[in-house]
């Protein structure tokens, strides 16, 4: 479980960043997991949501919940507090630190992302706002003692 918590946190994470305070923000919102577009390194979960927060007035801050169901049936919650400014913070699952993550923004509709699981997991994301701000594609690199393998995932705001 927490390695799916671990990987969801740094794809999701790296969703909720924004444009600031001056016009609406993008990456906001609420966010539903599409696995029909996506190509997931194992089972994918039967169902994920996330709900960001907004970003801030420098529209750098990253705060965010993920709750779903995993593959097997059991439920699970996250939450993620930080900001896009290349240091790590937190991710945390049951009140307890499941990885470091870090975000940096590279333009309005694409962030990268990096973390550490508590299990040694690295892993390096790209995060990519279509123009019209309804899909959000993550490629993501993952090395840890599950193996070594990319993944592209798929979000749809709702």
């Amino acid at each position: 479980m927490k390695k799916l918590m671990f990987l969801a946190a740094i794809l999701i994470g790296s969703l909720v960043f924004g444009q600031g305070a001056s016009k609406p923000d993008p990456w906001a919102g609420t966010f539903k997991l599409d696995t029909a577009k996506s190509k997931m390194h194992g089972p994918p979960p039967k169902e994920e949501t996330v709900k960001s927060e907004g970003t801030g007035a420098d529209g750098n801050m990253v705060k965010y919940s993920i709750s779903g169901v995993e593959a097997d049936g059991k439920s699970f919650t996250q939450t993620y507090d930080g900001k896009a400014d290349g240091k790590p913070y937190p991710a945390m699952a049951d009140g307890q630190e499941i990885a470091k993550i870090s975000y940096h923004k590279d333009s309005d509709h694409q962030y990268t992302g990096k973390g550490t699981g508590s299990d040694g997991t690295i892993s390096t994301s790209k995060v990519t706002l279509s123009k019209d701000g309804k899909t959000i594609t993550v490629q993501e690199h993952v090395k840890g003692p599950q193996g070594e393998y990319d993944q592209t995932v798929v979000y749809n705001k709702q």
